[in-house]
């Protein structure tokens, strides 16, 4: 039997008896020491996108070299970049000596050659090209050392303390123990924010291939999976000796999105085993259930000396909780409003709390902010009302 499907049916046993996280961790990595030799890959963790909600880790916080996988840190930063309009995906690179010598996977870049920073990113994302990489840091940064530097401003701004990255494409080209390093939960809250704040890179790591130089080459992804997995539409695979082979996979069914993380796979086809299986396990044990929409109402607060008598609450934001699938109707809800509230108040003020229970474990709070805005009347105006 191979770990990872026994450690899965440990999880299940785990959640169902209320175990919490950290105990349930910490059964795995003991039963990972008594069966070294079935250990299918070093670490692996599986987040629903939407919440974050980790719904299976094995080896969370173990330190592992990304290899490629690291590239969606470079995808993360480009596309800030872009949003603050330093640069433009259409700026021209022009390709320089260093770049165009790194080795390992690679499009052939000729020094001197240009192309548009959008067909570098898709060569580094669909192709994994390390020459693309270090063309696209240089623009960035002028050099790749200073780019690795802000890709580490990025891992301490999302409060990443184990990530520490030291070129821009994942190669192992530097001693070990000063090489890139991170966990495959941090690798895991990479892939989540670079999804939640630009979903618009899925139409990178979805394509299975795409023409490159003016359609004199074509583009395969490194990730095989994109053929074969229901819903699946990125991320980024990665190899190194000292990694492993490693792969960020995310799909979507059923209006949920999955992301997984296997790092330290044995082989490619283990890679995309554990991967299969940690996602197809999700999508069969767990649903994403949607409460309310953003701005949907859920009572009036009554105004003291207000121009009006009373002010609609309504959600600050969508409320979805994860839940495994026979958990939807053990949830039980709690409004908390004022029975009444001075004025003014204004529009986006917040006045309560939705909470969301399941037994006595709290899943999620949104605010209840007022719809719009109710100024306070005067001492006259009030006076005249009673007339």
């Amino acid at each position: 039997m191979r770990f990872i499907h026994l450690a899965l049916s440990l999880s299940l046993l785990g959640w169902a008896s209320g175990a919490p996280a950290q105990q349930l961790a910490a059964t795995k990595v003991r039963k990972a020491k008594r069966t070294a030799d079935n250990t299918t890959c070093a670490a692996a963790v599986l987040f629903e996108a939407q919440t974050g909600k980790v719904l299976f880790a094995y080896n969370p916080e173990l330190p592992r070299a990304p290899a490629s996988t690291q590239k969606l840190m470079l995808e993360l930063v480009v596309m800030d970049a872009v949003a603050a309009g330093e640069v433009s995906l259409e700026d021209t690179i022009r390709v320089s000596a260093e770049a165009s010598r790194i080795g390992g996977s690679q499009v052939f870049l000729r020094e001197g050659e240009a192309m548009p920073l959008r067909e570098m990113l898709k060569a580094a994302m669909v192709a994994s090209a390390n020459d693309a990489c270090v063309a696209i840091a240089e623009h960035l940064s002028g050099s790749e050392a200073a780019f690795a530097a802000r890709m580490n401003a990025k891992a301490l701004e999302l409060g990443l303390k184990h990530t520490r990255f030291v070129n821009a494409h994942g190669l192992d080209n530097t001693p070990e123990g000063q090489g890139n390093t991170t966990t495959a939960y941090e690798l895991g809250q990479i892939a989540l924010t670079l999804l939640r704040e630009y979903p618009e890179v899925l139409r990178i790591s979805s394509l299975k291939e795409t023409a490159f130089r003016d359609g004199a080459q074509t583009l395969h992804s490194t990730n095989k999976l994109l053929e074969r997995f229901e819903g699946m539409d990125g991320l980024k695979t990665g190899y190194t000796g000292r990694a492993g082979l490693c792969l960020v996979g995310t799909a979507q069914r059923r209006g949920m999105r999955l992301v997984s993380v296997v790092l330290g796979a044995r082989n490619a086809r283990v890679r995309e085993r554990e991967t299969v299986r940690l996602l197809e396990w999700g999508f069969e044990h767990y649903a994403k259930v949607p409460l309310a929409e953003a701005g949907q109402s859920m009572g009036l607060v009554t105004l003291d000396w207000g121009a009006e008598p009373a002010v609609n609450a309504v959600l600050s934001n969508p409320l979805a909780v994860v839940l495994r699938t026979e958990q939807k109707r053990q949830l039980k809800s709690k409004l908390e409003l004022p029975a009444k509230h001075p004025a003014p108040v204004r529009q986006g003020q917040g006045l309560g709390k939705l909470k969301v229970s399941l037994g006595d474990s709290l899943l999620a709070e949104v605010d209840l902010v007022a719809e719009k805005s109710v100024e306070r009347v005067g001492l006259w105006e009030r006076l005249m009302s009673y007339f």
